[in-house]
């Protein structure tokens, strides 16, 4: 029976059989480096931004609370004795009560940057102050109201117009809303909520 030749293996040109050179592995540690820079720099980038979508979910959440909150007491105001573009003070009935029984409110923003949205509510017993959202940037009231004449007008604070109107039960009026917190963070807020009419 007749045997082929044998295979011989032969080591690459100028290759030893032992293995991997010195620059060889230096060639392969450098390659590795870059691929765990470029995926570490994605992990990164990918944990800012859920931090940054959680943190503007968290931001936009409190500004849509405190607006349904303001919302709720401007729909069963009453009365109003002074307003200005930063600042209220209304009457208003809540519908688990007896509509004589009217609580007394006091909405305010100082203004600055970043201070927080004051609800004051004014009872018997003393006035409770409570931070209605932090982090303002940005509060407005708009006095919203059609005169006799039929004009749409919005003012800048509460004017005797606006006080007959809303308390006209063949008028409308109506309190417009702005509200934006920490900047970078969300769009600014807006709404217009029109005034019920009570007895």
């Amino acid at each position: 029976m007749a045997v082929g030749p044998r295979m011989r293996k032969f080591p690459w040109p100028g290759r030893p059989d032992a293995g991997l050179t010195l620059i060889e592995m230096i060639a392969s540690l450098v390659l590795v480096s870059i691929l765990v820079a470029i995926a570490g720099a994605g992990l990164v980038n990918l944990s800012e931004s859920f931090l940054f979508a959680r943190a503007t979910a968290d931001t936009t959440q409190k500004a849509q609370l405190a607006m349904a909150r303001m919302t709720k007491e401007f729909e069963h105001l009453t009365d109003t004795t002074s307003g200005s573009a930063t600042q209220i003070a209304f009457e208003a009935f809540h519908p688990d009560a007896p509509l004589d029984d009217l609580r007394r409110f006091t909405l305010s923003w100082g203004g600055t940057p970043g201070a927080p949205l004051h609800l004051t509510s004014i009872l018997p017993s003393g006035s409770v102050t409570d931070i209605l959202v932090d982090q303002v940037v940005r509060f407005e009231l708009r006095y919203i109201y059609y005169d006799a004449a039929g004009h749409h007008t919005v003012a800048a604070s509460r004017t005797a117009e606006w006080a007959a109107a809303a308390a006209d039960p063949a008028r409308q009026a109506a309190l417009g809303l702005r509200l934006k917190l920490v900047s970078d963070r969300m769009d600014e807020l807006s709404t217009v909520v029109f005034l019920g009419k009570h007895d």
